[in-house]
């Protein structure tokens, strides 16, 4: 164990000297998980942070979230698809964390169209404005992390659990899925023209900086909002089903990693909690659990009068769940020694008293 802390170690100060001086854009900069991405890069000295957003309404982008860092970064407000303005700032970039679209199922399914158009044309249009500068700049190096997600696999049967990479979609639960695992091949395909290219696929991810208004982007988050302000917890169904989860911290770091690293070129890593070891799975941080074992865990911390209730399943929202869901995470513990450290009382804990302390922008 000794020896695993030192290598790990090793690798995290090598990751960390990657970003110093270094030209990074954040698409969906502004959001929950890329405003977070922005102030750990603020703490590693690169030359120029660069947030795009396009601050459409209902998909969590808030100004709030830089309120702290805002001195420090350049700040640009408009949609990754935009292909004139993003030619104005590709140039001399080194690094992008592509974060921009929608992670909403039911809104995708309500307006697939409208999923398509963020999850994926402005993605193309934007890999476009990619493939251009390098034509012109055959030996620059740009390199682009994508952020996949869990749903790119749908409805997994439980025999196949936990969920590899190397998994193949049987049956798409929605829109949403169907075009983030497109841009994630398009961003793979576009190698080809000199950029290099990692995808990970996140699961569950919470913590601070996530607008509270719908449940439309992350059911955890939305319970510690209801737990919080004293109401109850719907369980549709009783909550039997599956999960796993990531702290925001951990997804963070697992990003800057695979960024920084030199052999995640053309690869695709999950995240999540279940690691392979002696041929058995191991859930290294506590994070794979029952809904309805994650909302009494919260109903318990908030310390209100919230309860759990067991409801029957709305009808309109049956074709959108995927039964049990856990990712085996074996690739990326192995390949760069990433996995997650916050435990999910931990993690629940810490994003409680962040709201606890910040309500009146996030509510």
């Amino acid at each position: 164990m000794e020896d695993y802390e030192k290598e790990f170690q090793g690798k995290k100060i090598e990751y960390e000297r990657e970003y110093k001086g270094k030209n990074i854009i954040i698409t969906g900069g502004l959001g929950f998980i890329g405003s977070n991405l922005a102030h750990r890069l603020v703490e590693l000295s690169p030359n120029k942070i660069i947030i795009i957003d396009s601050l459409v309404e209902g998909l969590g982008g808030n100004l709030h979230n830089i309120e702290s860092i805002k001195d420090k970064i350049e700040m640009y407000n408009f949609d990754i698809g935009d292909k004139e303005k993003m030619r104005e700032l590709i140039e001399r970039i080194d690094f992008v964390f592509n974060l921009a679209g929608s992670v909403s199922h039911s809104g995708s399914k309500e307006n697939p169209v409208r999923d398509l158009e963020l999850n994926l044309i402005s993605h193309v249009h934007f890999l476009e404005v990619c493939r251009e500068y390098m034509k012109k700049n055959p030996n620059a190096k740009l390199k682009i992390l994508f952020a996949g997600t869990r749903d790119q696999y749908g409805k997994v049967k439980e025999e196949f659990l936990p969920v590899n990479e190397a998994q193949l979609v049987h049956h798409a639960t929605d829109p949403q899925g169907i075009n983030k695992h497109a841009a994630e091949f398009y961003h793979m395909l576009y190698r080809s023209f000199g950029i290099q290219a990692v995808s990970l696929r996140l699961t569950n991810t919470y913590g601070p900086r996530q607008q509270m208004t719908d449940a439309g982007r992350g059911v955890l988050n939305w319970f510690m909002k209801k737990a919080l302000d004293g109401e109850n917890i719907e369980l549709w169904g009783g909550g039997k089903v599956l999960r796993d989860f990531n702290y925001v911290d951990d997804v963070v770091e697992a990003m800057l990693i695979a960024m920084a690293s030199n052999k995640t070129d053309g690869e695709v890593y999950n995240l999540g909690s279940f690691v392979k070891k002696d041929g058995k799975y191991v859930d290294l941080c506590g994070n794979v659990l029952p809904i309805e074992e994650m909302a009494k865990i919260i109903t318990e911390l908030a310390e209100t009068k919230s309860e759990c209730i067991v409801k029957e399943y709305p009808e309109e929202r049956k074709s959108l769940e995927p039964g049990h869901f856990c990712a085996d995470i074996t690739k990326i513990y192995k390949d760069l020694r990433w996995e997650p450290k916050i435990s999910f009382i931990e993690g629940i804990k810490k994003t409680m008293d962040f709201y606890k302390k910040n309500k009146k922008d996030y509510w």
